[in-house]
């Protein structure tokens, strides 16, 4: 898959005494909402009209946020958490339509929402790769604003912000590549993606081989639609098939992993792989991945920063307001950092073991 190779920046600061603009913008013009080309700030301000500006610009504006699965879910819920208390001390309306792992329910949302125009920002999360690409066209030519998180559609919409996961799967590739050759096991890497065909998978997959298949590594590849059932499913399979010849199991997310943990550690207590012999790796790290890594379930995650990414959609959205442009005729890429953790180092790294509130 091409890479993008353009990534921009996006402050994760509210707007600031330089935030570049020229006129006022009524909050609640329909003008306001499709993007004027006026900007909300000059190049000078001072500091109390200015705060007062931002709030009033912001009043009343409508963000939807339509993520694949909200409730119970910690990852979406604390994206939700950040831009909800961002939000709501701006005085806008954010509202969160839970799509509950259905891609129709999603499209039908978001066709919703377009149709009554019903918000002034979309931020989406993406279920697959071209499985946005309509709604944002349709999204921006209502004029409205769309920002992706973490998992980026073939149409780009006006911001994406997300971990990199093309990378942070090379940096736990060879982070298992390492366990592997430091104990001499077997050359044979399996990987549990989700789909196959959504974003995550495509740049996790890709990422990890890579790096190991330069290596002489065998990688195996099944699909969970990131259900643990089927990950469990796929674990088991590889663990009969391999008898003993797998090193290590690349899971593309972490509440998967603890599944798939939790299977290698039955087949240890049967007799069918010796302890310690299998690694279990994924990306990223929730407070339910880190209690089961002092379990000993799991080996090591590329995390992430999950909340900085609720906080820079939350940018995100504010910026595309206040510069006041048209929807879809710019666009942005950024990215959050990302780490390896394991037991040596999960008790000091800040963006490991996030909670949903």
């Amino acid at each position: 898959m091409k890479l993008t190779k353009k990534i921009v920046a996006l402050a994760l600061a509210a707007v600031t005494a330089t935030a570049v603009a020229s006129c006022s913008v009524d909050s609640g013009s329909s003008e306001a909402q499709s993007g004027n080309g006026n900007q909300a700030f000059g190049s000078t301000v001072e500091l109390m009209p200015a705060r007062q500006k931002a709030l009033d610009t912001m009043k009343g504006k409508k963000i939807a946020f339509v993520p694949i699965l909200f409730k119970g879910y910690q990852l979406t819920e604390n994206w939700g958490t950040t831009m909800q208390r961002t939000f709501d001390k701006l005085g806008a309306e954010f509202k969160v339509y839970d799509s509950n792992f259905s891609s129709d329910r999603m499209i039908s949302t978001i066709n919703d929402l377009i149709a009554r125009k019903a918000a002034d920002v979309l931020v989406l999360q993406n279920q697959d790769l071209g499985l946005l690409d309509n709604a944002i066209d349709r999204a921006q030519k209502a004029g409205i604003y769309t920002v992706v998180l973490n998992m980026m559609s073939a149409r780009l919409g006006d911001a994406f912000v997300g971990v990199d996961v093309y990378g942070a799967a090379q940096s736990i590739a060879k982070r298992a590549m390492s366990d592997c050759d430091g104990r001499n096991a077997p050359k044979t890497i399996s990987i549990i993606d989700g789909p196959g065909n959504d974003p995550a998978s495509i740049l996790w997959n890709q990422g990890i081989k890579d790096v190991v298949e330069p290596a002489g590594y065998k990688v195996l590849v099944a699909h969970s639609q990131f259900q643990n059932a089927q990950a469990q499913a796929a674990a088991e399979s590889v663990l009969q098939q391999q008898q003993g010849k797998l090193c290590g199991f690349m899971v593309t997310f972490d509440l998967n992993s603890i599944t798939v943990g939790q299977t290698v550690k039955a087949a240890e207590s049967r007799g069918q792989v010796q302890p310690g012999s299998v690694g279990v790796y994924t990306l990223d790290a929730d407070s339910n991945w880190c209690a089961a890594l002092k379990q000993g379930l799991v080996t090591a995650s590329a995390a992430y920063d999950v909340q900085g990414i609720g906080a820079a959609g939350a940018v995100a959205a504010q910026n595309l307001i206040m510069n006041g442009a048209q929807p879809g005729s710019t666009h942005s890429v950024a990215y959050v950092s990302d780490t390896i953790v394991d037991k040596t180092n999960i008790d000091k790294t800040t963006i490991a073991c996030y909670e949903s509130q």
